[in-house]
């Protein structure tokens, strides 16, 4: 019966795993998106200092997961994004994991919204390594933001999606973020990121995914982007610490 138990917790909590793994893009989204006829180049670089607790597994730390997103403005509320995710693992190897595509759509300035609001839709193919096969996944990611005075607050309640493959699932995690601008030029606050379970099954709490960190973004030239942070996770399924960077650089003319 004890057998039985650990089979039916480890089922549960298998989706958080493989997220937990999988942390190639870590960002919390604005709800605006990229001018008419401008491109940026963002590269995410995050590492993995210590992995999951429960179960122990040292291979899911020690990893440097680089991912190139390339997105291009169409007219002004309209943005595509094409992803390529790739990781040094921690026997040091190169791995090629994938690519996915993100339309984003956001709410015209003309309705004179309260708050900012723009939906994002991300789908391709991902493997958490060269030793699993290839699924199909993906996230619908609605972005609701503010400003208040110096201070930036954005929620993304964020729904993602195994469509094949013994990880199949639709499941839920609400991603925050608040920013405190200092002489417009540093922004400092924190970032939240989590994962719950499916909307089929809610994930013991042990089995959830939570983590937690300071963060900084850098405004000192508005054809760059910089946004830095180191995440601490609050659940023995989550990758316990975390080091996230974020640089940009916009191209191009919008007239």
């Amino acid at each position: 019966m004890k057998r039985n138990h650990k089979l039916l917790f480890l089922l549960t909590i298998l989706p958080s795993i493989l997220f937990a793994q999988a942390d190639n893009e870590i960002q919390v989204y604005a709800s605006p998106t990229i001018g008419n006829k401008l491109t940026i180049f963002e590269l995410h670089s995050n590492y993995t200092f210590r992995g999951v607790k429960n179960p122990s597994d040292p291979k899911s730390a020690h990893y440097l997961n680089e991912s190139l997103e390339i997105t291009h403005g169409f007219g002004d509320n309209f943005e595509m994004g094409l992803y390529i995710f790739t990781t040094i693992n921690s026997s040091g190897k190169y791995e090629y994991l994938g690519n996915h595509i993100r339309p984003r759509i956001t709410a015209p300035q003309s309705w004179n919204w309260k708050v900012g609001a723009s939906l994002s839709v991300e789908f391709g193919f991902f493997r958490p390594s060269t030793y699993e096969p290839f699924y199909w996944e993906g996230e619908i990611r609605p972005i609701i933001d503010k400003t208040v005075s110096n201070w930036y607050f954005s929620l993304n309640p964020n729904m993602d999606f195994v469509i094949n493959g013994e990880n199949k699932h639709f499941g839920f995690g609400p991603q925050f973020k608040t920013v405190h601008t200092i002489k417009q030029k540093v922004g400092a606050g924190f970032e939240y990121y989590s994962s719950i379970g499916t909307f089929r099954k809610i994930s013991p709490v042990k089995g959830q995914e939570h983590l937690i960190g300071p963060m900084i973004d850098l405004y000192f030239n508005p054809k760059w982007e910089f946004n830095g942070g180191f995440l601490f996770g609050l659940t023995p399924n989550s990758n316990q610490q975390v080091l996230k960077i974020l640089i940009g650089r916009r191209v191009g003319n919008n007239g």
